[in-house]
């Protein structure tokens, strides 16, 4: 019977203890619009075309008004690049057992592996905006608001689906097109601040 009574203490006081360990701080609310996102980190699948190259792999990209960081690796970690970086300030590229530093995302990945690739404006386009230092032409969903394509710069940005973060809307999957370069997406998780 001692035993018993001994085993049930000792559940309770787990259940109890694990109990006290839960988190009281309230969650911290989302932005409520793409526009007010200051900080996110996203990640899932990405395929890259140009004329010489088709690359396919997963990507993690964490980003705020003070540093971003971009992933793109294949299986297992295999074929690792690494851009990072202070937004609008030095930018450093990593892959294989190089590291570069250059003025911009844009610039490094031009010298570097020959990509005309608008970073700046992606950090925009992934949240389903368009960037604000050029016009853009934007066409909507039937609910006028969702952008479906967005045209910039030469690039034309097609938005196939969303995701729901509570009251935000935010892509899921998306293309990037200037020829010959395609970069597709497939958003598996959001996190916004």
């Amino acid at each position: 019977m001692k035993i018993k009574h001994l085993v049930i203490g000792i559940m309770a006081s787990a259940f109890l203890a694990g109990c006290s360990l839960s988190p009281t701080s309230p969650k911290a609310s989302l932005p409520e619009r793409a526009e007010d996102i200051m900080a996110w980190q996203n990640e899932g699948r990405v395929g890259i075309r140009t004329e010489q190259d088709a690359i396919s792999g997963n990507f993690n990209w964490q980003h705020s008004p003070e540093h971003y960081e971009l992933n793109i690796y294949g299986p297992f970690g295999q074929g690792a690049t690494r851009l990072e970086g202070i937004p609008g300030k030095e930018s450093r590229l990593s892959y294989d057992d190089k590291n570069l530093t250059g003025p911009s995302a844009d610039a490094l990945l031009y010298h570097e592996l020959g990509w005309h690739f608008p970073v700046t404006s992606v950090q925009y386009w992934i949240r389903g905006l368009a960037a604000p230092n050029s016009a853009a032409e934007i066409t909507y969903q039937q609910d006028g608001t969702t952008p479906e394509q967005i045209l910039q710069n030469g690039w034309t940005i097609t938005y196939k689906e969303f995701t729901e973060l509570e009251h935000l809307k935010l892509p899921q999957k998306m293309q990037v097109t200037h020829p010959p370069y395609r970069v597709n997406l497939i958003i598996t998780d959001w996190n916004v601040q």
